[in-house]
């Protein structure tokens, strides 16, 4: 079954840009990882466990890839920059002497912007067991993005709405995730975790116009 995934957000923004791309099978993998995975203490250079997912699974240019796009912001999109305090752990001053030096050094304390995409929903596109993705979701998918433990990309609840037309792999001739392509610009794992650096190959890029469909 074809399907739209919508995250109704709380409205107070949400860290998302091009360096923090989510896609929906890693939010799965993420939730199922612990239930599945021998090794939960995985670096970027482990192999990471084969785990399955209730979404449909095809070959693409020789490499498997779950049916499950990024997602993407709808409705709103005002952007805004807030600051979040950066300070230093006092328990790295044990053995020092003197008071550290808070306003420059290794010990400065400083503001880190945050920019804040200001929209009422994220979406994504899939193919699979539309109820079983939307209990894992509702179930084990509190917030998006980074800074979550600020209070931000906050989910108050997950829709699953059937769709037509399969839209997780192209979209008005756009890919809506990262795919196996001879001449890809972005490499990068198929599959979740995308973090890590086994079995990476060449994708292309999100949004990039394809001349055919994958």
């Amino acid at each position: 079954m074809h399907f739209k995934v919508i995250f109704h957000l709380d409205g107070c923004g949400i860290y998302y840009g091009p360096e923090n791309i989510i896609h929906l099978d890693s939010l799965l993998t993420w939730a199922l990882y612990p239930m599945q995975a021998e090794m939960t203490d995985l670096g970027r250079d482990d192999k990471p466990a084969d785990i399955k997912i209730p979404l449909l699974e095809s070959t693409v240019n020789g490499s498997k890839v779950w049916h499950a796009s990024a997602l993407f912001p709808e409705g709103g999109e005002f952007e805004t920059l807030r600051f979040w305090r950066k300070r230093f752990d006092q328990n790295a001053t044990e053995g020092v002497n003197g008071n550290p030096n808070i306003k420059s050094g290794v010990y400065r304390e400083y503001n880190v912007p945050v920019p804040l995409l200001l929209v009422p929903r994220m979406i994504a596109y899939a193919s699979g067991n539309r109820k079983e993705v939307k209990k894992i979701l509702k179930k084990n998918i509190k917030a998006l993005g980074k800074k979550w433990s600020y209070g931000y990309g906050r989910v108050l609840d997950v829709e699953c709405v059937e769709t037509e037309a399969d839209l997780s792999y192209v979209k008005d001739g756009r890919a809506m995730r990262w795919l196996p392509a001879k001449d890809g610009t972005k490499f990068v794992r198929p599959k979740p975790p995308y973090w890590n650096n086994v079995g990476r190959v060449e994708c292309c890029q999100i949004g990039e116009l394809l001349h055919k469909k994958a």
